[in-house]
Protein backbone atom coordinates (compact mmCIF):
# COMPACT_ATOMS: atom_id res chain seq x y z
CA UNK A 1 0.00 0.00 0.00
CA UNK A 2 2.71 2.47 0.94
CA UNK A 3 5.36 2.10 -1.72
CA UNK A 4 7.45 4.80 -0.05
CA UNK A 5 7.63 2.71 3.14
CA UNK A 6 8.21 -0.56 1.27
CA UNK A 7 11.15 1.06 -0.51
CA UNK A 8 12.86 1.54 2.87
CA UNK A 9 12.74 -2.19 3.68
CA UNK A 10 16.12 -3.62 4.62
CA UNK A 11 16.04 -7.42 4.42
CA UNK A 12 19.35 -7.49 6.30
CA UNK A 13 17.36 -6.46 9.39
CA UNK A 14 15.04 -9.47 9.04
CA UNK A 15 15.53 -13.13 9.86
CA UNK A 16 15.92 -15.55 6.95
CA UNK A 17 12.50 -17.04 7.75
CA UNK A 18 10.90 -13.57 7.67
CA UNK A 19 12.38 -12.97 4.22
CA UNK A 20 11.33 -16.43 3.00
CA UNK A 21 7.76 -15.95 4.24
CA UNK A 22 7.42 -12.57 2.55
CA UNK A 23 8.32 -14.17 -0.81
CA UNK A 24 5.07 -16.13 -0.58
CA UNK A 25 2.87 -13.34 0.84
CA UNK A 26 2.86 -14.97 4.27
CA UNK A 27 2.93 -12.84 7.41
CA UNK A 28 5.47 -14.46 9.74
CA UNK A 29 7.05 -13.46 13.04
CA UNK A 30 9.35 -15.81 14.94
CA UNK A 31 8.67 -16.25 18.66
CA UNK A 32 10.40 -18.27 21.40
CA UNK A 33 7.98 -21.19 21.90
CA UNK A 34 7.67 -24.69 20.47
CA UNK A 35 4.11 -24.71 19.04
CA UNK A 36 4.05 -23.70 15.38
CA UNK A 37 0.91 -21.80 14.36
CA UNK A 38 -0.66 -21.63 10.90
CA UNK A 39 -3.73 -19.40 10.93
CA UNK A 40 -5.76 -17.26 8.53
CA UNK A 41 -6.25 -13.73 9.75
CA UNK A 42 -4.27 -11.64 12.21
CA UNK A 43 -7.05 -11.53 14.80
CA UNK A 44 -7.45 -15.31 14.81
CA UNK A 45 -3.65 -15.65 14.95
CA UNK A 46 -3.52 -13.49 18.08
CA UNK A 47 -6.37 -15.45 19.68
CA UNK A 48 -4.63 -18.71 18.77
CA UNK A 49 -1.41 -17.62 20.43
CA UNK A 50 -3.35 -16.57 23.53
CA UNK A 51 -5.20 -19.88 23.82
CA UNK A 52 -1.95 -21.83 23.38
CA UNK A 53 -0.54 -19.88 26.34
CA UNK A 54 -3.73 -20.52 28.35
CA UNK A 55 -3.27 -24.25 27.66
CA UNK A 56 0.25 -24.05 29.12
CA UNK A 57 2.19 -23.85 25.87
CA UNK A 58 4.27 -21.28 24.06
CA UNK A 59 3.71 -20.24 20.45
CA UNK A 60 6.78 -20.50 18.22
CA UNK A 61 5.51 -18.00 15.69
CA UNK A 62 2.81 -15.80 14.27
CA UNK A 63 2.03 -17.13 10.77
CA UNK A 64 -0.95 -15.72 8.90
CA UNK A 65 -1.56 -17.43 5.55
CA UNK A 66 -4.30 -14.96 4.67
CA UNK A 67 -7.82 -15.37 3.41
CA UNK A 68 -7.09 -16.81 -0.01
CA UNK A 69 -4.11 -19.07 0.66
CA UNK A 70 -3.17 -21.31 -2.24
CA UNK A 71 -1.88 -24.87 -1.89
CA UNK A 72 1.58 -23.44 -2.71
CA UNK A 73 1.33 -20.94 0.16
CA UNK A 74 0.26 -23.69 2.54
CA UNK A 75 3.20 -25.82 1.41
CA UNK A 76 5.59 -22.92 1.96
CA UNK A 77 4.06 -22.21 5.36
CA UNK A 78 4.75 -25.85 6.33
CA UNK A 79 8.28 -25.54 4.93
CA UNK A 80 8.93 -22.47 7.09
CA UNK A 81 7.46 -24.05 10.23
CA UNK A 82 9.36 -27.32 9.78
CA UNK A 83 12.65 -25.51 9.18
CA UNK A 84 12.47 -24.03 12.69
CA UNK A 85 14.08 -26.60 15.03
CA UNK A 86 12.19 -25.21 18.04
CA UNK A 87 8.82 -26.20 16.52
CA UNK A 88 7.73 -29.54 18.02
CA UNK A 89 4.07 -29.55 16.88
CA UNK A 90 1.87 -27.45 14.58
CA UNK A 91 -1.59 -26.02 15.27
CA UNK A 92 -3.57 -25.11 12.16
CA UNK A 93 -6.51 -22.96 13.22
CA UNK A 94 -8.64 -21.77 10.33
CA UNK A 95 -11.99 -20.16 9.85
CA UNK A 96 -12.80 -20.83 6.21
CA UNK A 97 -14.67 -17.93 4.70
CA UNK A 98 -12.66 -16.82 1.72
CA UNK A 99 -10.22 -19.69 2.34
CA UNK A 100 -12.52 -22.69 1.92
CA UNK A 101 -11.74 -25.63 4.19
CA UNK A 102 -11.68 -28.09 1.27
CA UNK A 103 -9.03 -25.96 -0.42
CA UNK A 104 -7.07 -25.85 2.85
CA UNK A 105 -7.33 -29.64 3.10
CA UNK A 106 -6.03 -30.02 -0.44
CA UNK A 107 -3.03 -27.85 0.43
CA UNK A 108 -2.34 -29.68 3.71
CA UNK A 109 -2.46 -33.10 2.06
CA UNK A 110 -0.18 -32.07 -0.79
CA UNK A 111 2.29 -30.27 1.47
CA UNK A 112 2.58 -33.02 4.10
CA UNK A 113 3.09 -35.66 1.41
CA UNK A 114 5.54 -33.59 -0.64
CA UNK A 115 7.61 -32.45 2.33
CA UNK A 116 7.45 -35.75 4.22
CA UNK A 117 6.45 -33.75 7.29
CA UNK A 118 7.10 -35.61 10.54
CA UNK A 119 5.81 -32.97 12.96
CA UNK A 120 2.53 -33.70 14.75
CA UNK A 121 -0.25 -31.51 13.33
CA UNK A 122 -3.49 -30.53 15.07
CA UNK A 123 -6.21 -29.03 12.90
CA UNK A 124 -9.23 -27.01 13.96
CA UNK A 125 -11.26 -25.74 11.03
CA UNK A 126 -14.69 -24.23 10.62
CA UNK A 127 -16.44 -22.51 7.77
CA UNK A 128 -17.12 -22.98 4.09
CA UNK A 129 -17.00 -26.61 2.90
CA UNK A 130 -15.80 -27.80 6.32
CA UNK A 131 -17.39 -31.25 6.04
CA UNK A 132 -15.87 -31.83 2.61
CA UNK A 133 -12.46 -30.71 3.87
CA UNK A 134 -12.61 -32.92 6.96
CA UNK A 135 -13.64 -35.89 4.78
CA UNK A 136 -10.69 -35.29 2.45
CA UNK A 137 -8.31 -35.20 5.41
CA UNK A 138 -9.81 -38.31 7.01
CA UNK A 139 -9.47 -40.23 3.73
CA UNK A 140 -5.90 -39.01 3.14
CA UNK A 141 -4.36 -41.43 5.61
CA UNK A 142 -2.32 -38.61 7.17
CA UNK A 143 -1.78 -38.73 10.93
CA UNK A 144 -3.51 -35.44 11.66
CA UNK A 145 -5.19 -34.78 15.00
CA UNK A 146 -8.58 -33.14 14.58
CA UNK A 147 -10.01 -30.71 17.14
CA UNK A 148 -13.60 -29.54 17.47
CA UNK A 149 -12.76 -26.11 18.87
CA UNK A 150 -9.82 -23.84 19.64
CA UNK A 151 -9.54 -24.84 23.27
CA UNK A 152 -9.44 -28.54 22.49
CA UNK A 153 -6.94 -27.91 19.69
CA UNK A 154 -4.67 -25.88 21.94
CA UNK A 155 -4.67 -28.55 24.66
CA UNK A 156 -3.89 -31.28 22.13
CA UNK A 157 -1.08 -29.41 20.40
CA UNK A 158 0.54 -28.34 23.68
CA UNK A 159 0.57 -31.97 24.85
CA UNK A 160 2.01 -33.14 21.53
CA UNK A 161 4.70 -30.44 21.62
CA UNK A 162 5.69 -31.48 25.15
CA UNK A 163 6.01 -35.15 24.23
CA UNK A 164 7.46 -34.79 20.73
CA UNK A 165 11.08 -35.55 20.11
CA UNK A 166 12.46 -34.53 16.75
Amino acid sequence: RHTDVVAMRDVNEETPLDVEASKYSLNYIKLDGNVGCMVNGAGLAMATMDIIKLAGGEPANFLDVGGGASPEQIENAFRILSSDPSVKAVFINVFGGILRVDRLAEGIIAAVQKLGLKLPVVLRAEGTNVEQGKKMLAESGLALVMANDMGEGAKKVVELARSAAR
